[in-house]
Formats: structure tokens, sequence, C-alpha cells
């Protein structure tokens, strides 16, 4: 019988700037690579920010935008959007596998509340019904996870329009309350994330 697959400390972060949790995950990770911190998952409702990944053309750079270490291009964190940040082992050693056990995790959150979420081509998101519902971006460091996957709840999709989230046109993305056609709410979004938090760690769940 294979042996019971730990779960990672999960914390509610509620609402928060930017900058104090990104310096957070970076501190969280310095520690699990150290050995003082078995690792965490960290949930987060961020103030509004947009945030470049490494992909980001320089053309598409401008005051206020945060430059991180995460692949991936320009997006938006804000009001809304929960932003689930899991500083944590890679349960494999193979970071298309991450990609897609991130992408399991938010189909899985989205199939909460009855939506049929389906993976980007290239391990960057989760899609219903054609529209983008939640965005990845990930740097890993010693086989350790830092950044995640921001899914989208109940926002104002005014932000997305003065960008194009991922390369994408503003006009692909959407929300857990649009989706489903009726009210979503960020506590229940939240107790769907720390419900599928095995999909990440467990090396065994099926992709």
């Amino acid at each position: 019988m294979p042996p019971e697959v730990e779960i990672p400390r999960i914390e509610v972060l509620g609402r928060a700037p930017y900058a104090p949790v990104l310096a957070r995950m970076r501190e969280l990770h310095a520690a699990v690579h150290r050995g003082d911190d078995a690792g965490r998952v960290l949930l987060v409702e961020h103030d509004p920010v947009y945030t470049a990944g490494r992909a980001t053309p320089a053309s598409e750079l401008r005051d206020g935008v945060v430059q991180i270490e995460r692949g991936g291009k320009i997006t938006f964190h804000g009001p809304g959007q929960l932003v689930v940040y899991p500083i944590v082992h890679l349960p494999r050693r193979d970071v298309r596998d991450w990609l897609r056990r991130l992408e399991a995790f938010g189909m899985r959150v989205a199939g909460a509340f009855g939506l049929a979420g389906e993976p980007s081509v290239d391990g960057t998101g989760v899609f219903v019904a054609g529209r983008k519902l939640a965005s990845i971006g990930v740097a890993v460091k010693h086989w350790i996870n830092l950044h995640g996957i921001a899914i989208n709840v109940a926002m104002d999709m005014a932000p997305w329009r003065t960008v194009r989230p991922c390369g994408l046109s503003p006009d692909v993305m959407t929300d857990l309350t649009t989706a489903a056609g009726r009210p979503v709410a960020m506590d229940a979004a939240i107790a769907a994330a720390a419900a599928a938090v095995s999909v990440l760690v467990d090396p065994g769940h099926p992709l």
C-alpha cells in the first residue's frame, strides 16, 4: 500500500498587497530549500496589481508593473481573484508534470461549481467553454515551486482590458461567477481550493 501523502499547511492570507506576499513566498522558498519548512500553500486575494513574467515583451512593460521571476507574460491580480501559491517540493522532478498538475488543480476547483474545465495547450491555464478561467505562472528552483495559479472568482473585468493577459485578448477572460451563471463567493472558492490541494502534492494523482 503506498504511503499516505502529507498535505502541506494551508495559509489563508485574505486580502493583501502584492509586495509583502512576494517577500513571504521567497522567504518560504528559502526555508523549504534549507529544510526548515516542509512547504505551504498560500491562498490570497491581492490588491490590484499587474505583474510581468520573464516572457513579457519590453513593449508591454510600463510604470507600476511588477517584474518577477515567474514564466509567462503580463497578468492582472485583484479583488475577486483567488491566487494560490504552492511553495512546495514538486512531487515529480518534471516541470511539465507540475504545470499539468496545476491545471488539474484548477479544473478540480472549477468542477466544485459544476464547471467542466479544460487544460491549455501549453500548461499555462484552465479554460471553461473556450474562455480562460485561471492563469498559471511559476518559477522552479531546486525543484521547489515559486508563484502559482490565479483563479478568477468574481471579478471586475475592466482591468484586463488595458493589457494582453498572458499574450491573449482580454475578451477571453472569464470568472467562476460568469461561467457558473450564479454568484460564487470567495469563501466557497477558498474551500474548493483547500479541498483540491492533494492534486498538487500526490505524485500518484492521475493527470
